[in-house]
C-alpha cells in the first residue's frame, strides 16, 4: 500500500476492500480522537481502538474480521486513524498487521510568512489539516514585523500580518490535530524593517546605514541589533512578552541566526563571538524566565564553536544545511558537543516559484539519516520565502511532504512515493510528474536573478542586469515543457483543486520568466507578448489572494511588470 509516512512494519495478507469504517472508543476516550475518525467516510467495518497509557507515539493494527487498533498513547491513537484515513481512501489493504512507530520524536515543518506573502488563516489550518494527515507534530511559522507589535506600529500595516486571535485560534487548531505550535520570532538578526525605522535606526549595528539594493534583497543582509545598548535586549524582551502568551507551546524559538553585519560596525573591534554569546544568553534568560525551552538557529555559535558550551544547555539547537550534498559537520559537532538538537532541511522553494526538487529531496533524504545517527531529537522541514514569497504554499508541498515521510521513516526508499502522493496530497493520477517537470524547466530561470537585474537597475550598479547561465537552448526547451503542460493543467480537475490551479499559475509563471530572459540574452521572445504577461500577472495576482492576504502582492507584481514591459514590448 502507498502509504505517507510508509509503515515499519506490514504483514502481508489476502487483498480486500474497504469503502469506510464505523469506529468504537474508550468510554474516556479524547474527544480529538473521535473526531479525527469522522473524517474516515462510514462503512461497515468496525474499528476497535485500544489505548495503553505509555509514552510513546507506536500503534499496532490488526485486521481481520474487525479492525483492532492497540495504541502505546493518545496521540499513537490518532495516527493510527490517519494510517485508516489513508486505507480507506485507497479502497483496500492487503495485510494481516500493521507495526509503526516514529523515528524522530519531533517531526516539525517551518513556514515562513513575513518575507512578503502572509497566509490566510484558513490557508494555514488547510496546512495543518495536511501536516495532521503526514503524521507532523510541529508547526513553526517564521516571523520578523508581520504581528501587530508596538515596536512595529506603522510596519506591519504596510507588509500585512497575522493578528492575535487569528495566532490563538491557529493554535487551538493545531492542538485539536495533536500539533504544537511553536513560536518563532527573529530576536537578533532580521530585524531589517525595525532598524530601518526612525524610531530605532540608531540601534543598527551598522552606522548610518543606506541600502544599496531593493528592499527584499536588504531584509537578507543587514538586519543586526547593537547588542551593546542596553535598549536592544529591552525591546527583544518586549517583543517575545508580546507574542509569548498566545502560545500554549512550552518552547519558543529566538532564531539569533545570520548576524552577518555583528562586529563591524558600531562594535567593530570587538569580539564577534562575544558579543553574540552574551547577547544570546540574555534572551534565553528571558525566555525561561517566561517558562519557555528555547530554540535557536545553530549557524553562528557553529562559527564560535568553542564558545558553544557557554549557551544555555537547555536550548534546543537548530542544525540546518540546504544543499543537495550537505554533510553531517555541524550536525555532528552539536552531537559532540551533547546538545539537544533538531535537524533542518528545506524544501527549496526559497527565491522560486516552486521548489527545486533535484535539492530538495538529496536534502531531506540525506539531513534526515545524519540526524538520526546523530541521536536529533527532531526534524524541522524548512519552507522559507526569500525575496518576496513568491511561491505558492501548494508548490513546495511536494518536499514539505516528502519530510514528513522521512521524519517518521528515515530509511524508507518510497519507491512508489510518487504515486502516494498523487493520491493523498494531489487527488489526480501524474500530478507528481507534473511537478517534476515544472521544477526542472523552472531551474533556467531563477526569480533572483531577474530581481537582481531589476534592482542593479534602479540603484545604477555596475554589476550584471542578469547572471544566467542557461543557454537559449536550454531556455527554449524549458519554455516548451510549460507549453505541453499548461493546456493539460487547465483542462484537467484534481480533488484538490487548490493545488492544480497553484500550479498552473507556477507553470505559466515559469513560461513568463522564460521568455523575459530570453529576450534580455537575445532579444528572441518565443513568441510570448507584453500581453501574455500581462494576464499572467492578473492571473497570479487572483490565485495570490485565495491563498494569502495582500502582504506585499502590489511590490512583486510591480517588479514583474517593470521586468516585463522592459523585456516583451
Amino acid at each position: 500500500m502507498n502509504l505517507i509516512p510508509q509503515v515499519k512494519e506490514a504483514k502481508k495478507g489476502t487483498k480486500r476492500s474497504i469503502k469506510g469504517c464505523n469506529f468504537v472508543f474508550p468510554s474516556d476516550c479524547d474527544q480529538r480522537l473521535i473526531n479525527a475518525s469522522k473524517k474516515v467516510p462510514n462503512g461497515k467495518k468496525t474499528v476497535i481502538i485500544n489505548i495503553a497509557n505509555k509514552e510513546s507515539q507506536g500503534y499496532k493494527i490488526l485486521f481481520g474480521d474487525k479492525i483492532e487498533i492497540y495504541a502505546d498513547s493518545t496521540v499513537g491513537a490518532f495516527y493510527a486513524i490517519q494510517t485508516i484515513r489513508q486505507i480507506v481512501k485507497i479502497g483496500y489493504y492487503d495485510v494481516t498487521e500493521i507495526v509503526d512507530s516514529p523515528d524522530y520524536e519531533t517531526r516539525g515543518f517551518y513556514y515562513d510568512i513575513t518575507r512578503g506573502r502572509v497566509a490566510k488563516l484558513e490557508t494555514l489550518k488547510e496546512l495543518v489539516d495536511t501536516l495532521a494527515y503526514h503524521k507532523i507534530n510541529m508547526l513553526q511559522l517564521y516571523v520578523e514585523h508581520v504581528f501587530p507589535f508596538k515596536e512595529y506600529d506603522g510596519i506591519y500595516q504596510r507588509t500585512g500580518y497575522m493578528t492575535p486571535d487569528e495566532t490563538v485560534e491557529l493554535d487551538k487548531y493545531c492542538k485539536e490535530n495533536f500539533i504544537e505550535l511553536v513560536p518563532s520570532l527573529s530576536c537578533f538578526g532580521h530585524l531589517y524593517e525595525l532598524l530601518r525605522s526612525d524610531k530605532y535606526k540608531d540601534l543598527c549595528e551598522l552606522v548610518d546605514y543606506k541600502p544599496v539594493s531593493i528592499d527584499w534583497c536588504e531584509r537578507m543582509a543587514h538586519h543586526t541589533i547593537n547588542p551593546s545598548d542596553d535598549r536592544s535586549i529591552e525591546i527583544i524582551k518586549s517583543l517575545i512578552d508580546q507574542y509569548a502568551p498566545l502560545f500554549t507551546s512550552d518552547k519558543f524559538n529566538i532564531c539569533c541566526d545570520e548576524t552577518f553585519d555583528l562586529g563591524n560596525g558600531r562594535n567593530k573591534g570587538k569580539d564577534k563571538g562575544r558579543l553574540y554569546v552574551d547577547f544570546v544568553s540574555k534572551i534565553i534568560a528571558h525566555v525561561k524566565s517566561k517558562g519557555k525551552t528555547p530554540m535557536m538557529w545553530g549557524d553562528i555559535i557553529d562559527a564560535h564553536y568553542d564558545l558553544i558550551d557557554q549557551i544555555d544547555e537547555d536550548v534546543i539547537m537548530l542544525s540546518w544545511g540546504y544543499s543537495a550534498n550537505v554533510q553531517p559537520d555541524v550536525i555532528n559537532k552539536v552531537r559532540d558537543a551533547n546538545r539537544t538538537q533538531y535537524v533542518c532541511p528545506g524544501c527549496n522553494n526559497w527565491t522560486s516559484l516552486i521548489e527545486m526538487l533535484n535539492a530538495s529531496i538529496p536534502n531531506i533524504t540525506k539531513m534526515a539519516k545524519y540526524g538520526y545517527d546523530a541521536g536529533a531529537k527532531g526534524l524541522l522541514n524548512t519552507c522559507w520565502g526569500d525575496y518576496g514569497q513568491i511561491s505558492p504554499i501548494y508548490a513546495c508541498m511536494y518536499s514539505a511532504i516528502f519530510g514528513a515521510s522521512k521524519s517518521w521513516n528515515v530509511n524508507c526508499e518510497y519507491k512508489n512515493f510518487d504515486m502516494a502522493m498523487d493520491k493523498h496530497y494531489y487527488g489526480y493520477k501524474g500530478a507528481s510528474k507534473i511537478v517534476k517537470t515544472i521544477s526542472s524547466a523552472y531551474r533556467t530561470c531563477y526569480w533572483y536573478e531577474l530581481l537582481v537585474g531589476y534592482s542593479n537597475r534602479l540603484f545604477n550598479n555596475e554589476a550584471m542586469w542578469c547572471r544566467n547561465q542557461a543557454t537559449p537552448d536550454q531556455l527554449s526547451k524549458s519554455f516548451m515543457e510549460c507549453e505541453e503542460i499548461i493546456p493539460y493543467l487547465m483542462a484537467t480537475k484534481w480533488e484538490n483543486e487548490n493545488a492544480r490551479e497553484a500550479l498552473l499559475v507556477v507553470a505559466q509563471g515559469t513560461q513568463c520568466m522564460i521568455a523575459m530572459l530570453m529576450s534580455m540574452k537575445t532579444g528572441e521572445k518565443l513568441g510570448y507578448n507584453f500581453s501574455d504577461a500581462e494576464e499572467w500577472i492578473k492571473e497570479y495576482g487572483r490565485v495570490y489572494l485565495k491563498e494569502s492576504k495582500p502582504g506585499e502582492l502590489k511590490e512583486v507584481i510591480k517588479v514583474i511588470y517593470e521586468l516585463a514591459e522592459r523585456s516583451l514590448k
